[in-house]
């Protein structure tokens, strides 16, 4: 058995020299692979460079692919363990707060495109995923907030009480609980047919927001604004009170928009969850409740409420 342990140039610093040390120090036969951070690597370009690298250091069936790092690491080695060989072993290690309670559980990788974002990529699940808080210690201050609103979110889509008690919440056991809340989602819809969908509150805007900035504007910053505007078409829609968006509103940064409608428009249409070219987004009827809509989970936006919504967005930050 070989290893191939992948991840960016910066957790190669911090970590990934010393942890291929380790593992040679136990009789295993790893080599260590890298590419440049941040989401700007995750293309598939980065993926045939590193496709190219194994099969160039003789990287076979019998091989094992490690991921060390944060959600960039987990989605992009994910989706090469899924397709190379046609698939071989796969062992997830996240380093980053989002990374632990989001991109590393339910086995959904892939990469950006200009077209958007993770539009192309594959359902393959980890065989080992572990989970160490140490690595939490070197976490910049962004880091945390973009964790932060991934937590959050579940308890938006699937929990009241962990979301109104979340700032008390010690992180250990605020991890253990975001984790338990997705596996739980996951586990009754695993092909992401229907209620997994509930997982993607706020991403068709949050996605759209990362590419026409061109992933300037970070995962959770982006992700943050499009839960807001989300929550807020589905008050204009009536789905929504007043009481529940204000709540929601207090717990991320106000929305400032630097995008007019039709630049977004024309990337949400491209968004996974459409239909014959129109954009569906997951609504939600209360905190911890999101739309039933017939077993979608997702609904379409009548064009003026969306509409609304985002110029009243850009005018607020204009």
């Amino acid at each position: 058995m070989r290893y191939a342990l992948i991840t960016d140039d910066r957790v190669e610093k911090l970590y990934g020299q010393a942890f291929c040390t380790h593992l040679s120090s136990l009789d295993l036969d790893v080599q260590l692979f890298s590419f440049p951070a941040g989401e700007l690597s995750k293309t598939r370009g980065t993926k045939e460079k590193l496709e190219d690298a194994l099969l160039s250091e003789n990287f076979s069936r019998d091989s094992t692919i490690i991921a060390l790092g944060g959600g960039v690491v987990t989605d992009l080695a994910g989706f090469l363990a899924s397709t190379f060989c046609r698939g071989v072993e796969l062992i997830l290690i996240p380093t980053t707060l989002m990374g632990m309670v989001d991109a590393a559980i339910g086995g959904k990788n892939g990469v950006n495109t200009e077209h958007g974002k993770n539009m192309i990529g594959s359902l393959y699940a980890s065989q080992k995923l572990l989970i160490c808080p140490e690595f939490l210690k070197t976490l910049p201050e962004s880091e945390w907030f973009n964790g932060g609103v991934e937590m959050l979110k579940a308890g938006l889509v699937a929990d009241a009480e962990f979301f109104h008690e979340f700032s008390s919440i010690p992180i250990p056991e605020a991890i253990d609980r975001a984790i338990e809340i997705k596996r739980r989602i996951i586990a009754r819809d695993p092909h992401d047919k229907g209620l997994r969908r509930v997982l993607n509150l706020g991403h068709t805007i949050g996605h759209a927001l990362e590419t026409l900035s061109d992933y300037q504007i970070s995962h959770g910053q982006a992700v943050a604004a499009g839960i807001v505007l989300e929550a807020q078409m589905s008050y204009e829609m009536g789905i929504l009170k007043k009481e529940a968006l204000d709540q929601i509103k207090q717990r991320f940064p106000p929305v400032t928009l630097s995008f007019d409608f039709k630049s977004i428009f024309d990337v949400i249409r491209r968004d996974k969850k459409g239909e014959d070219g129109c954009p569906r987004f997951v609504l939600l009827q209360d905190i911890g409740v999101p739309l039933f809509a017939e077993g979608a989970y997702c609904t379409e936006v009548p064009y003026e409420v969306l509409q609304k919504v985002l110029n009243d967005a850009a005018l607020c930050s204009s």
